[in-house]
């Protein structure tokens, strides 16, 4: 179980826009395939500067490595702001991305503290305690789906006094209408986890995931147990639009023998959606571990002990499947979930993916 496109040679990157702040120069990134460009026709406030050399060993991004050398750093003015205008206008919804790593540019060993904004909204603090600050010195990179209310968008950081705003990266990815709907706004990361992994703290991205969406590898979480397939997972002629990545999709957990439940309550900082006023969650199944001859897996998602209860559900052999409860409509509260095996299942619940976001 888990919790849980600039424009290159016309064909596979339709729609991204990927800006390697602080650059010099336009680049092909060869880990990625993705064509990124400097800052310079994006923004013109602000000075480019390098990462410390001595925190090149401690980048355990790789997906990352070119872009968080360098930063555009904006000591003028209490308001710096990007500016993006994607080819499918305002007609579409978009994943924006942007990436923070301090790496003592400054000699000062003082990460700052500043706010975001998209769209004349509040985005995020960057610097907050309750922060994915996952890898020293001081990395974080939040992401948003927005729909503009215009053709153009605005990235907006903001100095509050706390030290000078600076950003390594700023990605935008158009995402397809018919997932994350939502009736209340944008929204922001919560949790997008590859449960289930032998690897830790790794990320999946672009093109194991078509919009370049962030997956962070764990191994489990409580005393789940993770169990994987070599098998293809049929993600082609799948009718989930969420296009999961396979690599994700492969691994999962199971609970431990003797029990029929996979249960989470969350335990993260007051700043995670998953303890926050209101989130949005999908969960996404595959069933990777054959049934035996004459027993079926079904299981009901129970949210919050009782705001949702799903009917029964079963899944086919190696085909992905999205649940996305309450139509677009938030949860409020401390996040919990429950995945239970009915009467009728021969085995207990496993291979199921969360993402949370608010």
């Amino acid at each position: 179980m888990k919790f849980y496109i600039s424009f290159f040679f016309g064909i596979k990157f339709v729609g991204f826009i990927s800006i390697d702040c602080g650059a010099s120069s336009d680049y092909l990134d060869e880990g990625t395939g993705i064509f990124y460009k400097s800052d310079s026709g994006f923004i013109d406030t602000g000075t480019n500067n390098d990462i410390s050399p001595e925190y090149y060993s401690s980048m355990v991004s790789p997906n990352y490595v070119r872009q968080i050398k360098n930063l555009r750093s904006f000591s003028q003015g209490t308001k710096n702001c990007y500016t993006l205008k994607p080819e499918q206008g305002k007609s579409s919804n978009y994943l924006i991305r942007a990436f923070f790593f301090y790496g003592n540019y400054d000699n000062k060993n003082q990460p700052p503290k500043f706010d975001v904004y998209v769209g004349g909204n509040f985005w995020t603090t960057v610097g907050s305690s309750e922060l994915y600050q996952l890898y020293p010195p001081w990395e974080t990179f939040p992401d948003i789906i927005h729909v503009p209310l215009s053709d153009t968008i605005f990235v907006c950081l903001i100095n509050t006094g706390s030290g000078i705003p600076f950003i390594s990266a700023l990605e935008l990815r158009p995402l397809s209408k018919s997932i994350y709907p939502t009736n209340f706004g944008a929204l922001s990361f919560g949790s997008r986890l590859d449960i289930g992994t032998s690897s830790h703290m790794g990320l999946i991205r672009y093109e194991d995931d078509v919009y370049d969406r962030l997956w962070l590898s764990r191994s489990t979480l409580l005393n789940w147990v993770p169990i994987n397939t070599s098998s293809v997972i049929n993600t082609q002629d799948s009718n989930d639009s969420y296009q999961l990545p396979a690599q994700v999709l492969r691994t999962a957990v199971q609970p431990p023998s003797g029990h029929n439940a996979l249960t989470y309550v969350s335990s993260y900082g007051t700043n995670n959606p998953c303890n926050g006023d209101k989130y949005y969650v999908c969960f996404h199944f595959a069933e990777i571990a054959k049934p035996t001859q004459g027993k079926k897996r079904e299981f009901i998602i129970d949210v919050e002990g009782g705001n949702y209860t799903s009917e029964p559900i079963t899944l086919e052999y190696l085909k992905p499947l999205s649940i996305c409860p309450q139509n677009g409509q938030p949860f409020e509260g401390h996040f919990s979930f429950s995945i239970n095996a009915t009467m009728e299942s021969g085995l207990p619940p496993s291979s199921m993916q969360l993402s949370t976001i608010v």
